[in-house]
């Protein structure tokens, strides 16, 4: 019976993974940027919130558990790293908010400095093709800003970009 049950949730997850993210980022393009004065600020889509909020919940409750039971038995309590070495991965990797405002692009960083463009610095913006994230490259090179499809307005993004950019600036169409 249970071995049932955990063939047919190993069945199920994937298809209910990929129907969830589709969801979110359906979610993400119809809601608006919240804006604060003259600034607009891109953030994760709520479900994206909630999701990411229930999975650190759940590994933080089983580093705990994994922790307890090495603790108890008096084995090593190193097998608890896994689990956080997860959580730590999904942290760094969370989509992090950009904001747009009269100086340029900015995205906030967890550990470092944020990454900022200005707007005559915008060499170029293009869209992942396999995964579906918008690159805002600066003439002086480092890595470019990158907007999650995850995240709210992309489409409000991409316009607002085309808007205050100046024409040598190689700006993909969709």
């Amino acid at each position: 019976m249970i071995w049932q049950f955990l063939g047919i949730l190993l069945l199920v997850s994937p298809v209910a993974l990929a129907i969830s993210f589709f969801l979110i980022k359906r979610s993400g393009r119809k809601q608006e940027p919240r804006q604060e004065g003259a600034a607009l600020e891109f953030a994760p889509a709520p479900g994206m919130q909630f999701l990411l909020g229930l999975v650190v919940i759940f590994l933080i409750a089983f580093t705990i558990l994994v922790l307890a039971m090495a603790l108890t038995t008096g084995e090593g309590w190193y097998a608890a790293l896994i689990p956080l070495a997860v959580l730590v991965a999904i942290l760094l990797a969370k989509p992090r908010p950009v904001t747009l405002d009269h100086n340029g692009i900015r995205q906030h960083r967890w550990l470092r400095q944020d990454r900022e463009i200005a707007w005559d610095e915008i060499a170029w913006m293009k869209r992942g093709w396999r995964t579906g994230v918008t690159y805002v490259k600066s003439k002086n090179g480092g890595r470019p800003i990158s907007f999650s499809p995850l995240m709210v307005g992309r489409s409000r993004f991409e316009r607002e970009v085309r808007a205050h950019v100046s024409g040598d600036a190689d700006l993909e169409d969709e």
